[in-house]
């Protein structure tokens, strides 16, 4: 039987409360109990080996291996032997950085979203493993944003946030080139939600998408389900409610301009749908924002 589960609060991670990043290196990572925490983790790991466990299941780890931690998911290291790694901890909803086109890179999806849904089905073998250059170039990265947090120097902030930035592609590009079976099934669907990313404000089938994934449309429409338990409708109908909601927060377009901006023929359509989603109409909601109350609405991922 597990023992409690222990929850690690923001303020003992992160020494800069403007900054949502925090660089913790482990030369020598002792076991660890079963916890949670209020952030998500990304995890390099630099040398030797232990076993990461949930409350689920257990995975042997060693060099090389990249795995991404959400907050809520309770998790433990033990019989680690000369364990190292690097453990860059972001508070996703505070990373207000442009994704613009790294949610079009299949292995984005995959390495945040995907694989650690399919964690436990794929017995961890659909991780992402570093060859050596590889993981020294993520380690460089991983350096220089522990040296722009610490230093504090003029800018920290943004080049803080770039780094990670540009240490979020270079993993998401590793992951493309990924060959396992386990992988390759992740990037289907991974190519799948970059699809429904970059072309949210068109019009988009069930068909469109089998054949960006190679897949049929069962087995697209199961493995879709699984992965981010929705169906591709429903995930393309957050998706436009989603970009709706950021252009009513940060332009002046008016609700029918938005409405066909982001895929939506009919206003009335939009308008139900807004509200049945975020609970206000578009017109309220843009009041709402005016008077300094934004409702805050995120959809399942978080965003």
């Amino acid at each position: 039987m597990l023992p409690m589960t222990k929850h690690f609060p923001i303020r003992d991670f992160f020494p800069d409360p403007a900054l949502p990043l925090a660089v913790h290196r482990r030369t020598a990572q002792r076991p660890k109990e079963l916890h949670t925490h209020d952030f998500s983790e990304l995890v390099l790991i630099r040398g030797g080996e232990a076993v990461h466990f949930t409350e689920e299941d257990e995975h042997a780890i060693s060099r090389g291996d990249v795995f991404v931690i959400q907050g809520e998911l309770a998790h433990g290291y033990r019989d680690s032997h000369s364990l190292s790694l690097i453990n860059l901890m972001f508070e996703s909803k505070r990373l207000n950085f442009p994704e613009s086109d790294l949610r079009s890179i299949p292995g984005y999806h995959v390495l945040f979203t995907l694989e650690p849904q399919y964690r436990q089905r794929h017995r961890f073998a659909s991780r992402l493993r570093l060859n050596e250059a590889q993981l020294e170039q993520a380690a460089v990265l991983a350096e220089q944003l522990e040296l722009e947090a610490r230093e504090r120097k003029i800018g920290y902030i943004f080049t803080a946030t770039a780094l990670f930035m540009q240490l979020i592609s270079f993993l998401a590009r590793c992951y493309d080139g990924e060959q396992t079976p386990e992988s390759r099934d992740l990037l289907r669907i991974g190519a799948a939600i970059g699809y429904l990313e970059d072309h949210y404000a068109d019009p988009i089938s069930i068909a469109q998408l089998t054949r960006i994934a190679g897949m049929s449309e069962s087995s697209l429409l199961r493995a879709f389900k699984q992965a981010t338990d929705r169906a591709p409708t429903q995930y393309l109908l957050d998706l436009r409610l989603r970009r709706a909601k950021n252009l009513l927060r940060n332009t002046s377009l008016n609700i029918t301009e938005i409405t066909f901006q982001t895929g939506f023929n009919d206003s009335n359509y939009f308008a139900r749908q807004f509200r049945k989603r975020v609970g206000t109409s578009p017109h309220e909601y843009r009041k709402s924002l005016f008077a300094g109350r934004d409702p805050n609405w995120t959809d399942e991922a978080g965003r």
